[in-house]
């Protein structure tokens, strides 16, 4: 899936507005701080309420341009990518791309099915999340 859309904040409020998320969900799911030197190549084990659990590795954090991430579960892989280009001072164009590659003929076939009957809410959600984190800039 890969969604393109520009937002109306600068592209510095927006990347730090998730790599404040990255850093909440470290310290919740580690018990320790994110490292201040940078986030790039830091891998740390995610849980969730149902019990399954997945390990993420942050591929990138480049401030302002690009934040990335894969997840490995026991049936996926998952890679997400957050690119950014300032348009002008408060104006940025965001790429989200997201991949998901099942483990076995049987996960892949269900990510192929979900993602047809699914995709057009989720891309529409993931829309509405992007353009309110923009708008709480103004707020």
């Amino acid at each position: 899936m890969q969604i393109s859309l520009t937002l109306n904040a600068p592209v510095d409020y927006l990347y730090q507005q998730l790599i404040g998320s990255a850093r909440v969900d470290i310290q919740q799911q580690t018990g320790k701080p994110a490292p201040k030197q940078g986030l790039a190549g830091y891998r740390y084990t995610k849980k969730w309420a149902n019990g399954m659990e997945g390990h993420l590795t942050i591929t990138h954090a480049e401030p302002g341009q690009r934040y990335a991430y894969e997840l490995e579960t026991p049936r996926d892989h998952y890679g997400v990518d957050y690119q950014f280009i300032k348009n002008a001072d408060h104006e940025t164009q965001l790429t989200y791309a997201e991949t998901m590659l099942g483990k076995d003929a049987r996960t892949q076939a269900n990510n192929r099915i979900g993602a047809a009957l699914l995709g057009w809410f989720r891309k529409r959600r993931f829309k509405k999340m992007m353009r309110q984190m923009a708008a709480s800039y103004y707020n």
